[in-house]
């Protein structure tokens, strides 16, 4: 991952230096959308353009309905192509209904 500049931090449950930017970019961009900063977002942007970017975003599995919803419209995608891990529930909890 020499080639990007991205906080280590964002993948915590993998070693670094086994990623590489053109194999894993799926992964790398899913793990900035996520959890990166400006300058990670500005520094997978340069490197591998809109296109790509918002491809990976519409197989990307969101960690949350917020992230999904913010890349929505950064991207200009509709939000029901995004998936996210977390669906709201449309049921009442029992514990409400004495």
């Amino acid at each position: 991952m020499d080639n990007l500049s991205l906080r280590p931090t964002l993948f915590w449950d993998v070693n670094t230096d086994n990623l590489d930017p053109e194999k894993n970019a799926q992964f790398i961009i899913g793990r900035v959308l996520d959890f990166g900063n400006l300058k990670e977002w500005q520094t997978i942007r340069d490197y591998y353009g809109w296109s790509e970017i918002k491809k990976t975003a519409k197989h990307h599995v969101f960690s949350s309905r917020r992230s999904a919803n913010f890349w929505s419209i950064i991207l200009k995608i509709p939000l029901k192509e995004l998936k996210c891990t977390r669906r709201p529930s449309l049921q009442t909890p029992k514990a409400f209904l004495r």
